[in-house]
């Protein structure tokens, strides 16, 4: 066997690994955002309303319908669970991989759309948003989907392109509203007006391209309607987007210029510090050129957007997802022509993935000897066939994208399979809501009732079976604690209202892990101070 046949049987081996841990993922317990979006879909299921929103059977308004509509397809073909719910997404992912290649290649060339969708697989926030959904994670797929369907037609004109990329555009907004079109329209308007193309602009087809997209997300703005009539349409259009940039719905206690620049360290892992070359490079090479390139959608799509959100007084790292995949393709741009030859460009990229490549393997042996051990024997043969498969990748491979960028992927693909199959399953048990309902599910009796108090996530409601029901104020909890057979799961302080009522019930202590104030936990000797006591309260 030749060294070129080995190598892709390597390489194929750590593809199908990188599927592993994907899956993996799929079964951890879902908490906080999606919590609440597998709650919704869970109610969808169970009601057949796919219009009309709900969440523990109050209308919804915050995210249009479409992730929710997956997750009850995917309930429909299985059953109520984190697979199920996450499964119809990840899918997706894959098309959009696929559709990321199809824009890399459009834009420049194969090699370019083949590296730009490896970047994205092997890419750190592929693996944390496939299994902690976000509404991100299915909008980045319809943008890129876009965008590549919408500079075909700017570049061919056809009819089909047109088509598929204002129904693309409609999918987006049907995901997560406006910024669904607003992102195409930086990429493909921005294009349009570098390149001084304006008589494109011309085109009537546009006008129907929208009409296209508003009958595509017709479903969510009729619902909106029927719930929340004007104001509810208002809200899709204005303030669910804009008032989260100017924080007159939702803002941080701090804004951050650069937040995203130090977010895009860990999320786009290991191809970081090759986006910053990168940016570098393109820059350059634009004022060298006096803003003529090949395309700009990369430039206008990206930063536009990019300096929105970093303005913004509501920042959270999934904000960057949509532009991923421009990102990954500016980058593989660069990686191809960097790769032409052997120079000082290449071993300046070559020497920045070397230390990434040992950054990644140490947090790796940090990881799993002293902040979370108790790992199994397969993910030390990973580790043992990591290392030889990379020294095989350095010295025998001739082709120099593939040693600057395989050691790279089997080493992140090789810590998320940690992540994902150890270390996030460990982390997730320490979510008390998930153990309550099951632990309700499992022995209430018939026509007894769970209900939850004071807890301000959503898992309770997805993990419950009879669904639980949500209490409003001390006196609701008062009268539900006064009837026998009701279950109540609360925090510590509703727990301290229920002594004082003077029953006896039975009661059960969970130590919960609050993922957003959950920083000590990492940290074996502090990790009991992290967890904070929830109760499950059985009044017989």
């Amino acid at each position: 066997m030749n060294h070129k046949k080995l190598l892709i049987i390597i390489l194929s081996f750590y593809v199908l690994l990188a599927f592993a841990g994907y899956l993996s993922g799929l079964f951890i317990d879902v908490t906080r955002d999606a919590g609440k979006y597998a709650t919704i879909s869970k109610e969808i299921f169970e009601n057949g309303n796919f219009i009309n929103l709900t969440v523990h059977g109050e209308a919804y308004d915050q995210k249009p319908p479409l992730l929710f509509w997956l997750g009850a397809t995917g309930f429909y073909v299985g059953n109520i669970s984190n697979f199920w719910f996450k499964f119809p997404v990840f899918i997706l992912i894959l098309f959009g991989f696929y559709w990321a290649f199809k824009l890399g290649k459009t834009l420049y060339n194969r090699q370019t759309g083949i590296i730009t969708a490896f970047l994205m697989f092997t890419s750190s926030i592929y693996s944390l948003y496939s299994m902690d959904i976000h509404t991100d994670t299915l909008l980045q797929v319809f943008i890129t989907l876009s965008i590549w369907q919408l500079f075909e037609f700017v570049k061919t004109g056809k009819n089909k392109n047109f088509i598929f990329g204002f129904i693309a555009v409609g999918l987006a907004m049907l995901t997560k509203g406006p910024i669904g079109a607003a992102i195409p329209a930086f990429a493909v308007g921005g294009h349009i007006f570098l390149k001084k193309e304006f008589i494109k602009l011309l085109d009537v087809r546009w006008l129907l391209g929208i009409v296209i997209s508003f009958i595509v997300v017709s479903p969510a703005i009729l619902g909106l309607s029927n719930q929340f009539g004007w104001e509810g349409i208002r809200f899709f259009f204005w303030e669910n987007m804009a008032g989260r940039y100017t924080g007159s719905y939702v803002a941080n206690a701090v804004n951050d210029p650069f937040f995203y620049v130090h977010n895009l360290l860990y999320l786009l892992l290991p191809w970081s510090l090759l986006l910053f070359i990168a940016v570098f490079l393109e820059f350059k090479q634009l004022f060298q050129n006096k803003f003529k390139a090949v395309e700009f959608v990369t430039l206008t799509g990206t930063w536009i957007y990019f300096l929105i959100i970093s303005s913004s007084e509501s920042q959270l790292p999934n904000y960057v997802f949509p532009v991923i995949p421009l990102m990954s393709v500016l980058i593989a741009k660069w990686i191809v022509i960097t790769s032409e030859e052997y120079n000082l460009r290449w071993k300046i990229a070559f020497t920045t993935q070397n230390i990434v490549v040992l950054v990644i393997w140490v947090a790796f042996f940090i990881l799993a000897v002293y902040l979370f051990p108790g790992v199994k024997f397969y993910h030390w043969v990973v580790v043992l066939a990591g290392a030889v498969t990379t020294f095989y990748v350095l010295k025998k491979s001739d082709v120099l994208w593939i040693k600057l960028v395989a050691p790279s992927a089997i080493a992140v693909i090789s810590l998320f399979f940690l992540l994902n199959t150890h270390i996030f399953p460990y982390i997730f048990s320490f979510q008390a809501p998930p153990k309550a309902a099951r632990y309700f599910t499992k022995n209430s009796a018939e026509n007894e009732k769970l209900y939850n108090y004071r807890y301000t996530q959503y898992e309770l409601f997805f993990y419950s079976d009879p669904q639980a029901l949500q209490l409003y104020s001390s006196d609701e909890m008062k009268m539900t604690a006064s009837q026998k057979g009701s279950w109540i799961f609360t925090d510590e302080e509703g727990f301290d209202e229920i002594k004082k009522l003077g029953l006896n019930p039975e009661i059960i202590e969970y130590q919960h892990l609050f993922l957003n104030k959950g920083a000590n936990f990492i940290l074996p000797e502090k990790r009991q101070s992290a967890l904070f006591p929830m109760y499950l309260v059985h009044f017989q």
